[in-house]
């Protein structure tokens, strides 16, 4: 490896090349370290705003991969059901490392879908991490596979995202990123492929 720097790049043009790789995939194939990062400063940013709503300052000794800038979610998995997700498909802060502990903030307490994450929750929730490459403009939303890919749809208010793998069904990605998009029956919307990385806590963590 060339260095941590070149691999989120490497990662993110890969996710652009349709067909070159795996684009659900652990997150820093290439550096088990920085993905191992991410899940733990996700963690402490989530668990550190539900228990005293406090912002944990950003490490320093953060890898060369989360210093990059990227867009990113963060999600929370109750057993099979999803709990909350929040982020951004463009990088909105310094780093990735910010961009993960906004995005864990916002998941926690900020999902305006869902009430704020209770503290006797924490340990029964998976979180995920998301690193999203630039969405890429579609005209035809059934051209994805869901699986694999996820869907965004936008509106002139706002973006509906719906991240690969959240349903197996191309019918309920498309619902989906409407309703969330605030888009009514008959309005006309952008569509966008969104392609990620994505690393998960073991479900048997605690």
């Amino acid at each position: 490896m060339k260095g941590s720097i070149s691999v989120l790049a490497a990662v993110l043009s890969c996710l652009a090349v349709p067909g070159l790789c795996d684009p659900v995939d652990d997150l820093g194939a290439d550096d088990t370290g920085a993905a191992a990062w991410a899940l733990s400063l996700a963690r402490r940013a989530f668990d550190a705003y539900t228990l005293r709503r406090e912002r944990i300052p950003t490490p320093d000794d953060v890898p060369e991969l989360l210093r990059e800038r990227s867009g990113a979610f963060v999600s929370a998995v109750k057993g099979d059901a999803p709990r909350c997700c929040m982020g951004s498909l463009h990088p909105t802060q310094p780093t990735l490392a910010d961009e993960i502990i906004q995005a864990a903030i916002a998941a926690a307490g900020l999902d305006s879908r869902k009430p704020p994450v209770e503290p006797q929750e924490l340990p029964r929730l998976q979180l995920i991490v998301s690193v999203v490459a630039p969405p890429e403009s579609i005209t035809d939303p059934r051209s994805i596979d869901p699986v694999r890919q996820g869907l965004a749809a936008r509106t002139r208010e706002r973006t509906g995202v719906v991240l690969p793998g959240e349903t197996p069904h191309l019918s309920l990605a498309v619902k989906w990123a409407r309703v969330r998009a605030g888009a009514g029956p008959d309005e006309a919307v952008e569509y966008f492929r969104i392609r990620a990385f994505r690393v998960a806590e073991r479900r048997d963590r605690r």
